[in-house]
């Protein structure tokens, strides 16, 4: 077994020694620093530290080294105790008596490591070993923290396809087939539609010096959903309770009938205003609109007209606006073209060609296939923008924007401000209602204006602790997507035309020399040309 090389003070003919015995079996040298700190801890009169370091490196004990005609105080046994960062584990290292001085025992080392704050996982064997063997210059692991249980953060599992809806195929001839979208998904009444495994916040450990020692941070999650959906008693499980069409819109599962236009939305129709999905079969003439909970789903071409959707939107041809047509919508937003319209959406665009419209979204901006040409217009994102083609050669003005996050990073500041300040009302309901009870249990007699409050109290608990949960859960929402986003660029498959207005995140441009292939990202101040 390897035997680490130690050293002694020596007392010998009225003068003091340092004999250093070498390593066995492989084990490590004394080193300079070894011996020195010894020294240091014991405070011995002066010595000389070149002449002692260069002996210890030279390496040749066989005579030992002259440390000072006067002799000292006989020294006792040492054990040096060190606690690594985070208190998880604590090494001791023990040095040898010198000439005359006494050994340690167990109550010895273990006030050692009490006088040193070890309070916790002291390892009575590593003590046992040491009091058997007397090994000195070595690291023994004298005690161990309990480690903390690691627990994990909630999940969902969803039992229907969340990714379903706006995704196009791109065929090989490097067009876009709108017509197998794949995007509505039926579902029958008692389906499974999600499962919540909740979060485990795990358990504490106990750090050598008896301090806590926390489990990593975790996540927690709520299922959230609309009508026509159901929670088991647990709160842990989603099923339908009716069949129909379901979607995932911002982590929020919705189910909803979906209402059939069998030709056009025009004066036969009137405008639509649906709780669910609408799908319609031909086209959606100038000047109507239409308005739905889920999904709007359109075969033909759409006018100048409104759509309004808390899901997505799918036109499998496209819009036509002729400067009065609008889509807004919660999620994406999938079309073979847009032109002459105004676009909002809180999910991301899809399309074969945008032409002089404004766009405004917050995910990705995707135009590409065989043509994928943005062409006049502005369009505005958080995250990445894609294109075959930006602008053109007859030169309209045509303006693509990256946002800037400073606004989300100052609303979430200031919905971390408000979470603080309802928490603090919260302990404050709490406390006050806790102080009644115990009155009320004493017998003591209740003030009118304590009952006011208690019955003022009472009334705004819920809406706080509502307010409360919506603002951790935007505002969890908002440092994602800042995080996500913050290397987002422009990427163009083939040619950037000279004209085109760029901006990234603040940093503006006005591209005066044709680009192919390239991605535009903001690099300090500017924006640069970089490889695909």
């Amino acid at each position: 077994m390897a035997k680490n090389g130690y050293f002694q003070l020596v007392d010998k003919d009225e003068r003091m020694w340092l004999q250093v015995y070498e390593p066995e079996d492989g084990g490590e040298p004394v080193s300079s620093d070894d011996v020195i700190n010894y020294l240091e801890l014991i405070s011995y009169p002066d010595f000389d530290i070149v002449a002692l370091d260069n002996y210890i490196k030279a390496g040749d004990f066989e005579t030992p080294y002259l440390m000072g005609e006067e002799k000292i105080i006989p020294e006792n046994e040492k054990c040096v105790v060190t606690i690594q960062p985070g208190g998880e584990r604590a090494l001791a290292r023990f040095y040898p008596p010198s000439t005359n001085g006494g050994n340690l025992t167990e109550g010895d080392i273990v006030s050692d490591l009490k006088l040193a704050g070890i309070r916790h996982g002291i390892k009575k064997r590593a003590i046992e070993h040491f009091l058997e063997n007397h090994e000195y210059c070595k690291d023994y692991i004298i005690a161990e923290a309990t480690p903390p249980v690691q627990g994990h953060s909630a999940s969902v599992e969803y039992f229907f396809d969340v990714n379903a809806t706006a995704k196009p195929k791109l065929n090989e001839d490097g067009s876009v087939d709108f017509h197998q979208l794949g995007n509505i998904k039926i579902v029958n009444e008692g389906d499974k539609l999600a499962t919540l495994t909740p979060a485990d916040r795990g358990k504490q450990g106990i750090s050598v010096t008896g301090s806590p020692l926390l489990p990593k941070k975790v996540n927690n999650r709520h299922l959230r959903f609309g009508r026509n959906i159901r929670i088991s008693k647990d709160k842990c499980n989603l099923y339908a309770k009716v069949s129909g069409h379901v979607t995932l819109v911002d982590d929020m599962v919705m189910l909803s009938d979906v209402y059939q236009v069998p030709a056009n939305v025009d004066p036969s129709t009137g405008d639509i205003d649906f709780n669910g999905t609408v799908q319609v079969t031909g086209n959606v003439n100038t000047g109507y609109t239409i308005k739905a909970d889920g999904d709007i789903v359109v075969n033909g071409v759409v006018e100048g007209a409104v759509l309004i959707s808390g899901g997505n939107i799918v036109l499998k041809r496209g819009m036509q606006g002729m400067d009065r047509g609008e889509l807004q919508a919660a999620g994406n937003i999938t079309a073979k073209f847009l032109e002459n319209c105004k676009v909002k959406c809180g999910g991301g665009l899809r399309a074969d060609a945008v032409l002089h419209s404004d766009v405004e979204c917050k995910e990705k901006i995707e135009v590409r296939g065989k043509k994928g040409l943005i062409n006049g217009g502005s369009l505005m994102t958080y995250a990445d923008i894609y294109a075959t083609s930006l602008g053109s050669t007859m030169g309209a003005a045509t303006r693509v924007e990256i946002m800037s996050d400073k606004e989300l990073v100052k609303k979430a500041g200031a919905m971390a401000e408000r979470i603080e300040e309802i928490e603090s009302s919260l302990k404050k309901i709490e406390k006050v209602a806790a102080g009644i009870k115990r009155q009320v249990e004493a017998g003591e007699e209740i003030l009118p204006e304590q009952m006011q409050y208690v019955k003022t109290a009472s009334a705004s608990k819920p809406v706080l602790v509502k307010e409360l949960k919506e603002l951790r859960y935007e505002r969890e929402e908002i440092l994602t997507r800042v995080e996500k986003n913050k290397l987002a660029c422009i990427r163009v498959e083939d040619t950037v035309y000279s004209g085109v207005e760029l901006s990234i995140k603040d940093v503006t441009k006005i591209q005066h020399e044709q680009l192919s292939h390239c991605r535009l990202v903001r690099d300090g101040a500017d924006i640069r040309v970089r490889g695909l």
